[in-house]
């Protein structure tokens, strides 16, 4: 599940209730994202009075009740970026290896799998959206990772299977510099099912254009991760395509149906990360609905179908 758990609107007490609904529920990973940003303000004097603890806190917390943890690493810091902003990548990408090798030595007893950025294909998350810039960014987090924890280096999720941007990241050196490659399948439009192919690159079914590229690259034996995977509840007047949301019902009969699909026609795809854990109230009703918990965290049906599906 992703587990916004470093967020500001989260208390010590929703994230204890939100963390035993997973457990009671099946979940077995939860994804956090964790900013550079926070945690090293300013060049190498990382922030010990209260970003490096509270990750230390959530952490611990997720640890505690048995559950696995992928920490996705993002986030520019301000001198790192010359102060273009978090979402561009640094001037030079060993400081973000650096870092990354960092946040591995802390934390590489309780973080199982380590995700290197979030959809760095798109430019609303990595500005320039530059495969060359990430690639150089990734083998430089995988070798300094690597240096001190054993855990799996994941090729940031991608948004939608953008089996394009992963083969110019493959010409740009990206072979051996991840363990486990990660895209976000939503379907577009986005109220189809999962077993509906949308049309490249969107959807559960086009993971098979990514996967195509891996094999051509040598890569056959890499498992793929679905890194971010849901649908809205949150309905909203006169939507766009992208922007039709589903009934809570067939929210849970689509989470099922992604299992099925997944096991039955995508074996390579060995783990699936539900986008999230529960609703926000941000204001718009469509990007806060994807929860399988309700902003007051009762649950909806999604997450008792989640339990079955992971008991089976």
């Amino acid at each position: 599940m992703q587990y916004h758990g470093m967020w500001s609107d989260q208390t010590p007490a929703t994230r204890a209730k939100v963390l035993d609904q997973l457990v009671a529920n099946g979940s077995e990973w939860v994804r956090i994202d964790v900013s550079w940003a926070m945690i090293e303000p300013k060049h190498q004097q990382y922030d010990m009075r209260w970003g490096v603890p509270f990750v230390d806190t959530v952490l611990q917390e997720v640890e505690d009740r048995g559950l696995k943890a992928m920490v996705t690493f993002w986030l520019t810091p301000d001198w790192a970026s010359y102060g273009k902003g978090e979402r561009y990548a640094p001037r030079y990408p060993t400081a973000y290896g650096r870092a990354a090798g960092w946040a591995a030595k802390r934390w590489g007893n309780t973080v199982d799998a380590w995700e290197m950025w979030n959809e760095q294909n798109h430019p609303d998350f990595f500005t320039t959206a530059d495969p060359v810039a990430y690639t150089k960014m990734l083998c430089s987090a995988y070798k300094e990772i690597k240096k001190v924890d054993t855990s799996p280096v994941v090729y940031g999720g991608l948004q939608y299977n953008d089996a394009a941007f992963v083969k110019k990241t493959y010409t740009a050196g990206a072979k051996g510099c991840f363990d486990i490659l990660a895209t976000h399948p939503y379907s577009a439009p986005s109220d189809f099912s999962p077993t509906r192919d949308g049309g490249a690159p969107w959807g559960v079914t086009r993971v098979r254009d990514v996967r195509a590229v891996m094999v051509a690259q040598g890569d056959a034996a890499k498992p793929i991760w679905f890194t971010e995977l849901g649908w809205s509840t949150g309905q909203i007047p006169n939507p766009q395509p992208w922007q039709r949301a589903v009934s809570e019902a067939t929210q849970a009969d689509f989470l099922e149906q992604t299992v099925a699909l997944t096991r039955s026609s995508y074996p390579y795809v060995k783990g699936i990360i539900w986008f999230r854990e529960r609703d926000r109230t941000g204001g718009n009703p469509y990007e806060d609905g994807y929860g399988l918990m309700r902003a007051d965290l009762t649950p909806k049906p999604a997450l008792a179908r989640l339990k079955a599906v992971a008991s089976s």
